[in-house]
């Protein structure tokens, strides 16, 4: 069923029985907990979905849910909105609430951003809808914002830089990331700029480096290097065959 009449089901108490068909119906689809605590667990989550008012996302899209459990901390629920069509085309997303390995209440992942870090998370319900209601039009024009665009020039650094993606890029405002870097775990914040001469502030210029269309601009220096990564590999494989 569409959005708009999932809301018009849920409002009309369709799915407040405890009753585990009805649950199903509503749009779980695989969960941890038991199956009497589903309909509490769906509504809280609900609003979320209640928030949602662009016709686009209303008529062209359904939920469904899943209850997380996790290797380690609580079981987490999120809600996923799925194009009706099937075909998600960069459209899909979902809203994760109240997960243990989140900085933050409610977590937006996207296709269009990619799963390994959030486009956005906040703390109330409100400012979540507010943000997929604002979405609404760049999914149905296809539009790509300049964030997405950005970050993957982050990302062709990180590969320059350490041979391999990050494990994380997150946002971290209007054109600052932060990745995790898969040598030492930590997290290297950078800035995307369209021109050399546009230093973001508190970023050194002569770091800044041209990735496609873009300039990254890190705050300090890699993990280590990928010449250099290669060069310590070579010579512990020296010493291995001594």
């Amino acid at each position: 069923m569409s959005v708009r009449t999932w809301q018009e089901r849920f409002r009309a108490g369709d799915f407040s029985s405890r009753d585990r068909a009805v649950q199903c119906e509503a749009g779980w689809y695989d969960w941890f907990c038991r199956d009497d605590a589903l309909a509490g667990r769906l509504k809280k989550i609900s609003s979320v979905v209640l928030g949602i008012t662009d016709p686009f996302i209303l008529d062209n899209y359904y939920v469904w849910f899943k209850n997380n459990c996790p290797l380690e901390g609580p079981l987490y629920d999120d809600v996923r909105f799925e194009p009706l069509t099937g075909e998600r085309d960069g459209k899909y997303f979902l809203v994760a609430l109240d997960s243990h390995h989140e900085l933050i209440k409610w977590t937006l992942y996207t296709e269009r951003y990619g799963y390994d870090a959030p486009e956005f998370c906040c703390g109330n319900v409100r400012e979540m809808t507010a943000y997929i209601n604002a979405m609404a039009p760049e999914l149905a024009q296809g539009i790509q914002p300049r964030f997405v665009q950005e970050k993957a020039a982050v990302g062709e650094y990180v590969r320059q830089h350490e041979g391999k993606a990050a494990y994380s890029i997150r946002r971290e405002g209007d054109h600052l990331f932060a990745y995790q870097s898969s040598r030492d775990w930590k997290y290297r914040t950078v800035a995307v700029s369209d021109s050399p001469e546009n230093v973001p502030q508190g970023f050194p210029a002569e770091r800044a480096e041209q990735h496609g269309m873009l300039y990254v601009f890190p705050s300090k220096a890699p993990a280590l290097d990928r010449a250099d990564y290669v060069v310590r590999r070579a010579q512990r494989r020296k010493e291995q065959t001594r």
